[in-house]
């Protein structure tokens, strides 16, 4: 699983869909100013899910 950044507090887990031919659906842990940010986490198309963390 992938962190923005280790000194920022983890707020979102993003989940995106695998590669064509491949079964591996790689996992971000993002802050909350990360996340504003999303151009820098690739297209809205390829997310397959977006959840907040307690």
């Amino acid at each position: 699983m992938n962190q923005c950044e280790d000194r920022h507090e983890p707020k979102y887990r993003i989940k995106y869909k695998p590669a064509k031919g491949n079964r591996y659906s790689p996992e971000w842990i993002v802050c909350e100013a990360c996340f504003e940010n999303k151009k820098q986490f690739g297209d809205e198309d390829d997310i397959m899910s977006i959840e907040i963390m307690a």
